[in-house]
């Protein structure tokens, strides 16, 4: 079997541990509403919070039209469980400006900072934020799978 050159071996080990400061470098400002990664460590926090989920920062966190499907929370808080939040969120392929997606990942440590070292593919929980004008910030509108933009409510 012949062995690839250098250029064309795989990247590296996919994610590997990083300073906290580097590896939230690339989720830009968190203070910035127009930022779909404030709200995306928003959701996460209110799930986690000490004494269960914090339903008043989640019902403004998550999209009215997906209110009623969330139920207790207790299922989205057992599927996010202590995965870690990516830092950069993806566009949907069909370029909607108004659509983003976060990955949330498994770590082997949930302490742990990583970054990944070249193109990675995990398995992942996807986080689906949409832009609301009226309100001026993102919204979680899923957790769970990607949803297509045509799949989601009108961007009011």
């Amino acid at each position: 079997m012949t062995e690839l050159p250098e250029e064309d071996q795989p990247s590296g080990k996919g994610l590997i541990p990083a300073d906290g400061d580097v590896a939230m470098a690339d989720a830009g400002d968190l203070m910035d509403p127009l930022n779909p990664m404030s709200t995306a460590v928003a959701f996460v926090n209110a799930l986690r919070a000490d004494d269960g989920p914090n339903l008043e920062l989640l019902k403004v966190a998550v999209t009215p039209e997906s209110w009623p499907a969330w139920g207790d929370f207790s299922e989205v808080v057992e599927m996010v469980g202590d995965r870690g939040l990516a830092t950069q969120p993806d566009a949907p392929a069909s370029g909607e400006s108004d659509v983003r997606y976060v990955k949330l990942v498994a770590l082997d440590d949930p302490g742990q900072s990583v970054m990944s070292d070249g193109y990675t593919l995990v398995p992942a929980q996807i986080i689906t934020l949409q832009f609301r004008p009226s309100s001026g910030y993102w919204r979680v509108h899923g957790v769970g799978d990607y949803l297509r933009p045509e799949e989601l409510p009108p961007a009011t």
